[in-house]
């Protein structure tokens, strides 16, 4: 299996951005230091969310730290940024990185960027503007040296670009990306174009559906088996993960960790007002949402993010996962800036040390030398 850290801190107010900041760094240092996958950086905008908010000058400031761990993005909102600024600056990563980074990018959510004027876009023309800007980024990252000035409108963007893009991407053709969605039509579609994808959320069932629904679309578009497992292995989803010595600890320190409050869909149920998270957790769910922004029970969230116990409770849900043919979890650490670190230290330390040995984690290698531009095949590492 593979793990990614996902650095997705809530503050719970703005004197706290230092500490969530600061905590993620340190955490990053650590995950690249003890085999993790990859290290995410999200981007949100006025909100406690994700406090240092630009996705990619928090990868760019991590990519100087990271020494084996790949460096990904989850996820652009394409939607509110020119795509000739998100081709550059993923090439600028590429370079950064040698290859070792991942651009998740996605249409956002509803309400996401109200200052860009973009909160009121109904989904089918948030879509269209989606796909005319990646139509952009791939067109600017296929244009060569000495090629006609690249022509284009999105709708909300138009000119050309008379030069060439900088920097050229380290890997062959262009960096490497994934369309973060949860939508099993948009995900077929990815997988019949041959591109990686991001999940969200989900809990094993609906995640091993719609993890089907993406090798069928990969298999209709033509990929060989080598070719979908190199697809999988890119295919991330979220959890957020507290562990602890015994499952009787970990419950207790997730009632302060910042697990709760969950988003405003989420619901306790009557009679669950007085009951513990674990208590909660136990009960039968009900409906599970298929994604985030939908209407769920609070048994139901907990059952589709959480993994809270011991190394030998967490290591036995992991592995569920990963015998599922699903083996990548992206995986928070840290969730509300009121939580103590040293939980949040102590519970990345005891998967690290005590759950990822047990399910057989590696990393993912960087890019192999016929992945590399040849005019970059003999640069030194960026850290020799």
């Amino acid at each position: 299996m593979h793990f990614s850290l996902f650095l997705g801190q809530r503050v719970s107010s703005a004197e706290h951005d230092t500490r969530a900041i600061d905590l993620g760094i340190e955490q990053a240092v650590y995950a690249d230091e003890h085999g993790f996958a990859a290290v995410y950086v999200g981007e949100q905008h006025f909100n406690d969310y994700e406090p240092y908010a630009d996705g990619f000058m928090m990868a760019s400031y991590l990519a100087g730290l990271l020494r084996t761990a790949y460096l990904g993005l989850s996820v652009v909102p394409l939607v509110i940024h020119h795509p000739l600024f998100v081709a550059e600056r993923a090439n600028l990563l590429d370079q950064l990185t040698k290859g070792r980074m991942i651009a998740g990018i996605s249409a956002g959510r509803p309400r996401e960027g109200g200052a860009w004027h973009k909160a009121d876009l109904e989904p089918a023309e948030r879509q269209r503007l989606f796909d005319a800007k990646l139509d952009v980024v791939e067109r600017a990252w296929a244009h060569e040296p000495g090629d006609p000035p690249l022509e284009f409108d999105t709708g909300d963007e138009h000119g050309a670009m008379p030069g060439r893009l900088m920097p050229r991407s380290y890997r062959r053709g262009h960096p490497l990306f994934a369309i973060g969605t949860n939508t099993p039509a948009k995900v077929a579609e990815a997988g019949r174009r041959g591109r990686f994808v991001h999940f969200g959320p989900f809990a094993l069932g609906p995640l091993t559906a719609i993890a089907e629904t993406y090798r069928r679309g990969l298999a209709e578009g033509g990929a060989d088996a080598a070719a979908i497992g190199r697809a999988m292995r890119w295919a991330i989803h979220t959890k957020m993960v507290l562990v602890a010595d015994t499952d009787d600890e970990a419950w207790r320190l997730a009632e302060g960790a910042g697990l709760l409050p969950a988003p405003p869909w989420v619901r306790r149920r009557p009679g669950e007002e007085t009951l513990s998270l674990r208590e909660i957790a136990r009960r039968d769910p009900g409906p599970l949402a298929p994604a985030m922004g939908m209407p769920e029970s609070l048994s139901a969230y907990l059952r589709r993010i959480a993994i809270v116990g011991s190394p030998e409770t967490v290591a036995r849900e992991v592995a569920r996962y990963g015998d599922a043919g699903i083996p990548h979890m992206h995986v928070r650490f840290a969730f509300g800036s009121e939580t103590d670190p040293a939980v949040c230290r102590r519970s990345l330390e005891l998967f690290a040390t005590e759950v990822m040995p047990r399910v057989g984690a590696t990393p993912i290698p960087g890019p192999s030398p016929e992945e590399i531009r040849p005019e970059f095949r003999a640069e030194p590492a960026l850290h020799p």
